[in-house]
Formats: C-alpha cells, structure tokens, sequence
C-alpha cells in the first residue's frame, strides 16, 4: 500500500512538472508572438512617422515663405510698372525701355474741306534712373529721345529725331505693409521742356517731340495680393504751366499769343498673375479725361476753346525674369477711343551700392 501510494505521488508530481512546463513553454510561446505584435506594431509606426515626416518636408519645400512672396508680388509688379514697388536703401535701378505707338487721326483742310488721314508713328527710346534715398523714399530721372513721323499722303512726309521732355520724381511710401496687405505708394514728377516745342515750329516742315511747357503730376499707387494673382490700381493728375508770350504765327493772319492748358485726371488697374518663378502675365485698363484748353490769339475778341478730350486703352504684358536682378517686360496696348496701338519693352537693372 505504502509503494502504492509512493507511486502515485510520483506520478502525480511529475505530471504537476510536465503541466508546469508546458505551460511556461506556452506562456513563453505566448510572449514571443505577443512580442512580435507589439514589433511589427512598432515597425509599422515608424514606418508611418518617417512618412508624415517625409511629407511634411516636402510640403515645406513646395510652400513660398513671405519673403519669398514679397519678392514674387515685386516681380510682377515690376512688370507692369516701376511706380509700385520701391527698393531698399542705397539700390541704384537704371531702366531702358523702347516704345511704339502707331496714332492715325484726321485733319480738315478748312480751304478744301478735305479730310485727310494722318499717321502718326513714334519710336520713343528712354532711358531712366532711380535712387533709393530710404527704404521707403526714391528719387528718378527720365531721359526720353523720340522719333517722330507723319504720312500725310504720298507725296507729304515729316519726320523728326530729337530729345523729349526730361522728367523729375519722386516716389514714396507712406505706410509701411506685410505681405497681403494693401500697398500704397505716392509719385511726383516734373516734366521740363527740353523737347522741341509745338509752338516754335513750323507745322509745314517740322514736327514737335515735347509739350513745350512745364508739367506736373501726382499718382496714388495701389497694390495688394490676393492669391494666386496680385490686383493693382492707380489715380493721378495731370497739369501744364499756361504759355505767354508766344508770339506764335499758325497762319498770315493768326498770331497765337497765349495758352492756357487744361487739367486731366486718370485712373486705371488690372491684374497679374505668375504663371512660374520666371514668368508672370499682367492686363490692365488705364482711361483720361483731358479738359479743354483756350488759345489767345491777337487781334481775336475772344479766346479759342478746343473741346474735352477722353483716352482709354487697355493692354497685355509680361515679365520674363533672366536673372536674379533684370526682368524683361513686353505690353502690347490698344486704344479703346481710336484705332491706334502702342508695343513697348523695358529692360531694367538692378545695382546694390
């Protein structure tokens, strides 16, 4: 009875032994593919962490920082004009630009009472430069030499080569703006009589490449970016010093003696848009109104008052930028109140004293 029993504790603790074993052989088995989980569990969020993060630089590469924005809003500004954008302190801009512009009219012979067709084509060359005094604060100069010539029928032609009319401005910035914020700028200039004036030449044989009087204008300059493309728009004025003294002979028994000029008030605006880092396109409307000016003559009992006049155009342009500091612009306009067109390029550069 006794080995009985001996033997069945025995067996009984062995079988305790193998179950005992078998379950940490279990547990272990257990732990491992537990373990193996929570590795692959780990494997596969650091595979996705290493995703977001590879996105997250990439989408950083492909976002424009505001600097980067403040120089893309001046390029296709510059494109369009020099009078919405200022530069930092000590940069020295020089500007060549080369105009067409194509104006036919009519003309009434009172003798005859003919109409014959004028076409008026000049090629202005201009040569301008800029200074900025202050972050905030320019002053420029403009040097214009023009081309000039009339086809008055087959056999009447003139033509002139002179310089024009030199002009002197300024431009500020009263407010200063961040990015995507309105942009506000303020310009002046004085045009002085430098080219050949109307009212020293004899209209038979000669033909004028300046107004032949002082001038002043003002313009209000306006931007502001609204992605993907930067809206602008401007007001201005314009006014010319009255003539005396002109002694003017226009026929054998006409003298022109004195004449008063009359103001003009302009606005305009449009849009541009970068189509890349190197290439931007622009459209724009610009439209005058010109009050009437009165002719003294001698001998007259009253003045000559010519009629209002209104301008209106709108135009094309576009900005190709070849290096860091020179973007050329091309515009292509066409008059909206007549049949005349105007083509223009500019190439400006940029100097940093």
């Amino acid at each position: 009875m006794r080995e009985y029993t001996r033997k069945l504790f025995v067996c009984i603790f062995l079988l305790f032994l193998v179950c005992l074993l078998f379950g940490t052989v279990h547990a272990q088995e257990e732990n491992s593919a537990e373990q193996e989980q929570l590795l692959n569990k780990i494997e596969e969020l650091e595979n996705r962490l290493n995703e977001l993060t590879e996105e997250s630089r990439a989408r950083r590469k492909l976002e424009i920082t505001e600097q980067e924005k403040e120089e893309k809003e001046k390029e296709v500004l510059e494109a369009v004009s020099r009078e919405y954008t200022l530069d930092t302190k000590h940069t020295v801009n020089l500007d060549y630009s080369l105009n067409y512009s194509y104006a036919p009219s009519e003309s009434i012979n009172t003798l005859e009472l003919e109409a014959n067709r004028i076409a008026d084509h000049t090629v202005r060359h201009t040569i301008s430069t800029s200074y900025s005094v202050l972050n905030n604060l320019s002053v420029s100069t403009s040097i214009p030499f023009v081309y000039r010539y009339k086809d008055r029928g087959t056999e009447d032609e003139l033509n002139e080569s002179d310089i024009g009319d030199i002009s002197l401005g300024v431009s500020f910035q009263p407010f200063k703006s961040e990015v995507g914020q309105l942009r506000t700028t303020v310009s002046s200039s004085v045009s002085l009589p430098t080219g050949r004036s109307p009212y020293k030449i004899n209209p038979e044989t000669e033909i004028s490449t300046g107004s032949g009087t002082y001038g002043f204008s003002l313009s209000a300059n306006f931007s502001k970016q609204v992605d993907p493309i930067v809206i602008f728009w401007n007001v201005g004025y314009d006014n010319s010093m009255d003539l005396e003294d002109l002694d003017y002979v226009l026929q054998e028994s006409y003298m022109l003696e004195k004449v008063e000029t009359g103001e003009t008030f302009r606005f305009g605006g449009g849009f541009g848009y970068a189509l890349s880092y190197k290439v931007s396109i622009n459209f724009s409307f610009s439209y005058s109104y010109t009050f009437g000016s009165k002719y003294f003559y001698r001998g007259a009992s009253a003045a000559v008052k010519s009629g209002d006049s209104i301008s209106a155009s709108t135009g094309i342009g576009m900005g190709w930028k070849v290096s860091p500091k020179t973007t050329l612009s091309y515009s292509v306009g066409y008059g909206l109140t007549g049949s005349g067109f105007s083509v223009t390029f500019r190439m400006p550069f940029t100097f940093i004293l």
